[in-house]
């Protein structure tokens, strides 16, 4: 089965410039970094919004912390 808490597939975009603004002034809004909120837009597409938005653990965890459903 995929491991879904480690994100190590990366992907590359190609974006129009306006799309560019668009997305990072949307992950400023959402305090996120555009890569990480371009990822949380093709999640939302894919599964929907599952639970509350706040779900997710912003910055970095100890070796030790949880990670939504991943222990």
């Amino acid at each position: 089965m995929p491991d879904d808490c480690k994100r190590s597939e990366p992907l590359k975009g190609w974006f129009t410039e306006r799309e560019m603004l668009d997305l990072v002034r949307l992950a400023e809004q959402h305090e996120r970094r555009p890569g990480e909120m371009m990822r949380v837009i093709v999640r939302r597409y894919m599964y929907g919004n599952v639970g509350p938005v706040g779900n997710e653990i912003h910055g970095a965890n100890g070796a030790e912390a949880a990670r939504g459903d991943c222990q």
